[in-house]
């Protein structure tokens, strides 16, 4: 199995491929010693979160309890090694009863990366739904809503592989490797998402690393935040005569700055619709550019903390202004934005014209 026989340092609480385990229990009696503010997402405060992880964390009597530096990382994840070697072999044995093994290597089990949408379960598609409560094991992320999680079949473990700014729970390699020991030890595995897997989720490199590795992989597509959440706010992404394309932005930066990627010129086209992901940090640099490449300052936009949960909150603005609105309000990610005119065509759009809209002139 990829993790045990390919890394010869797999004891060693240094080794940089050591994998955490936070293996749900299946209890989710309430835990009165956390004083979290519950989150739809599993971030690390989330008490949802701990709940499912109590095992881990049997000790702890605050939410706050873990520095997420790299040495308390390692350590977390040597302590889980145990569960690791316990739950393959469990799952070796599995398939050898059912006849699914020969001399010792079983054949090697599918590998489901699944869209859980953007945070309403109501919007999974039944596909999701039947792998998700057939999976042995799930790897999920940050921004799978709890009431996704609610879906999984008792006797399934789950796994927290989330990534956030300045920590990463797993690195992506780690991610990899993990895919292919459980696949390897013939188990079903679900990889959870937000949103669709492959976009802007990574989930192409991790269908590239295990399909060469012989793993069969496949992909159950989820709603895309920028369609989900311009669903919800009644914003069509594309509308004959105003937006003839949509365009999906990254608004990542380097090392965890201030300023995005890349913004080319053609971003800003007043016929197009902009939807920019992970980009609540760099989106005062990100609307600079889109300004001076020539997008008009009135241009309306909007951000979006948790579309399509009962925890969204929504800033519209044009865009010279929200920047601005979007700091004194206080976002927080994961917020989505939506840039075009398009956007004044929500029946949420406060902002009165003098003149006839440009949408009914169209």
């Amino acid at each position: 199995m990829a993790l045990l026989h390919k890394v010869p340092s797999f004891s060693s609480p240094r080794s940089p491929l050591n994998t955490d385990y936070h293996f749900l229990n299946n209890q989710r009696h309430p835990i009165s010693s956390f004083n979290c503010a519950i989150s739809p997402f599993t971030e690390k405060h989330s008490k949802e979160r701990y709940q499912r992880d109590q095992w881990v964390y049997q000790k702890t009597t605050s939410c706050n309890h873990t520095p997420f530096t790299d040495s308390i990382r390692e350590d977390d994840i040597a302590s889980q090694l145990p569960e690791l070697k316990k739950l393959l072999q469990v799952l070796k044995e599995k398939r050898e009863s059912e006849g699914k093994c020969s001399e010792g290597k079983c054949a090697p089990g599918d590998v489901f990366l699944v869209g859980t949408g953007p945070g309403d379960p109501e919007l999974l598609t039944l596909k999701a739904v039947r792998v998700i409560k057939s999976a042995d094991l799930l790897l999920y992320d940050r921004l799978v809503s709890n009431d996704v999680l609610d879906l999984v079949g008792p006797f399934a473990k789950l796994l927290y592989v989330g990534k956030t700014a300045g920590y990463h729970s797993r690195t992506q390699e780690e991610i990899h490797e993990l895919l292919l020991s459980f696949a390897e030890a013939g188990a079903t595995v679900v990889r959870l998402k937000g949103g669709d897997p492959l976009v802007f989720g990574r989930g192409g490199e991790e269908m590239d690393f295990l399909q060469q590795q012989g793993i069969h992989v496949k992909v159950i597509p989820g709603i895309t935040a920028a369609s989900g959440i311009a669903a919800e706010l009644g914003i069509p992404l594309t509308h004959r005569g105003i937006a003839n394309s949509v365009r999906f932005l990254t608004g990542h930066s380097r090392k965890g700055g201030t300023d995005p990627l890349f913004v080319s010129e053609n971003a800003a086209d007043p016929d197009s619709t902009l939807v920019v992901y992970m980009g609540l940090s760099t989106f005062p640099s990100l609307s600079q550019k889109l300004m001076h490449h020539g997008l008009s300052p009135q241009t309306p936009a909007v951000a979006i903390e948790r579309g399509t949960t009962l925890q969204q909150r929504t800033v519209f603005a044009e865009l010279k202004d929200l920047p601005e609105k979007i700091a004194s309000t206080g976002l927080e990610s994961p917020t989505l934005l939506i840039i075009g005119k398009v956007v004044e065509l929500s029946p949420f759009w406060p902002i009165p014209t003098k003149q006839e809209s440009c949408l009914m002139q169209a």
